[in-house]
């Protein structure tokens, strides 16, 4: 039980740090971060490094050109989770676009979770009816 409470914790402290960074593509710092960007500065701050890439430019319209791209990277990443199995830290992925994973955020408890979009901040949202239709997986990192 305590150790719950100490990751509910910790997650509230990321999200008041995190909350508002803007995107930027390929970001991997505080001054701007990408759905992968925030995984990674996530995760790090319970110990978890993630890759940061698949080792290949990363171009704005990589969808275009490989739309797996995103989700061969994912699903080499700790084990799968279904939707009704979700509790914090899980990394949640969506597909955004016409059936493509372009999408992904933490699991900040078992029905919100903190990511970010395209011209927009970083921010944390409700497992809505919206987010539950582009819901395509879940993966639980070990710590």
């Amino acid at each position: 039980m305590r150790k719950d409470i100490d990751i509910d914790k910790k997650m509230e402290e990321i999200v008041n740090k995190y909350r508002n960074i803007p995107y930027k593509h390929n970001g991997r710092s505080l001054t701007g971060l990408d759905c992968l960007g925030l995984l990674i500065h996530v995760y790090r701050e319970f110990g978890i490094e993630i890759p940061s890439d698949d080792g290949a430019y990363i171009s704005e319209e990589w969808y275009k050109e490989d739309p797996d791209r995103y989700l061969r990277g994912i699903i080499n990443i700790g084990e799968a989770v279904e939707f009704d199995q979700l509790q914090t830290l899980d990394l949640v992925y969506f597909e955004l676009l016409d059936g493509i994973v372009t999408h992904s955020g933490v699991m900040i408890n078992d029905h919100e979770f903190i990511h970010i979009l395209q011209r927009r901040n970083v921010e944390v949202s409700r497992f809505n009816r919206f987010w539950r239709k582009k819901f395509a997986g879940a993966r639980r990192l070990k710590r």
